[in-house]
């Protein structure tokens, strides 16, 4: 009984292990696209999955991109968010602030058949040091979305 009781303890210590949130800095993610992923040999595919299946891994923003992203958003010329094999977040959080405000229930994503750490290390050379902020409140700061009208 005692060695069932151990290996279930460890098993939920294992999972909950696994369940960690992860978190990058906008400085350690690489800025991808289509054409950088063609050019690797990274296998990817172009799926559409439901918005609260991704996973953000980055609270810094870049102050204003969003004004420009959300009119693409609303324009719906926006390119694919970029995800690892299990939906982490590796390039577009501004895209996924904006899609989430407007309520868009799937959004188009390059899924990447590797995980969020492998492809952080093997991009590394697409990093950006564009200067950040941290949002005070728990979601992005509001003071650069454009205002939505329907």
């Amino acid at each position: 009984m005692n060695k069932l009781l151990i290996i279930l303890m460890m098993t939920v210590l294992s999972l909950t292990a696994l369940a960690e949130d992860k978190h990058f800095d906008r400085n350690q993610l690489p800025q991808l696209n289509q054409e950088i992923l063609d050019s690797s040999d990274y296998a990817y595919e172009k799926v559409t999955i439901p918005t609260k299946d991704i996973i953000p891994v980055q609270t810094q923003r870049v102050r204003g991109f969003r004004v420009q992203e959300k009119a693409w958003l609303l324009n719906d010329e926006y390119g694919p968010l970029i995800v690892d094999q299990d939906n982490y977040l590796i390039d577009g959080h501004h895209r996924l602030d904006g899609i989430k405000q407007l309520q868009i229930k799937n959004v188009r994503v390059l899924r990447v058949n590797a995980s969020i750490e492998e492809i952080t290390e093997a991009f590394s050379e697409y990093q950006d040091n564009t200067p950040t902020y941290e949002p005070v409140t728990s979601g992005p700061d509001q003071t650069d979305l454009i205002p939505i009208t329907q």
